[in-house]
């Protein structure tokens, strides 16, 4: 089940591109939303194939902590410099719900703890 913090991130986005949407740039909010919901995917991702593993070691759920985090960074960075760059995207949209799916991303996972 969902918590009500994924569901305000969730929320937020969509708020950021019916608003960027009346204002013409819809393909550039919507991209940067989708950019931060693949990165929680990834990292959703990582976590369960980390549980999954039930007999692995410290150094090794180390190393998958940093692979996770490097994929991450990696994927977030080239996704949107490709929005930026070869699809000319409107920065302010995409970076605002980028940075609002990120911060949900972030205050979700600090209140599941």
């Amino acid at each position: 089940m969902k918590s009500a913090n994924s569901l305000i991130q969730y929320f937020l986005l969509i708020l950021i591109v019916v608003y960027y949407a009346i204002n013409g740039f819809v393909f550039s909010a919507l991209y940067g939303a989708l950019v931060s919901l693949s990165n929680t995917l990834i990292f959703v991702w990582y976590t369960d194939k980390q549980k999954e593993l039930t007999d692995i070691d410290a150094q090794k759920s180390f190393r998958m902590a940093i692979n996770s985090s490097l994929i991450r960074t990696l994927s977030l960075v080239l996704l949107a410099l490709i929005g930026l760059g070869l699809l000319g995207l409107d920065p302010a949209a995409l970076c605002l719900s980028l940075v609002v799916g990120q911060v949900g991303f972030i205050i979700d996972r600090l209140r599941q703890k």
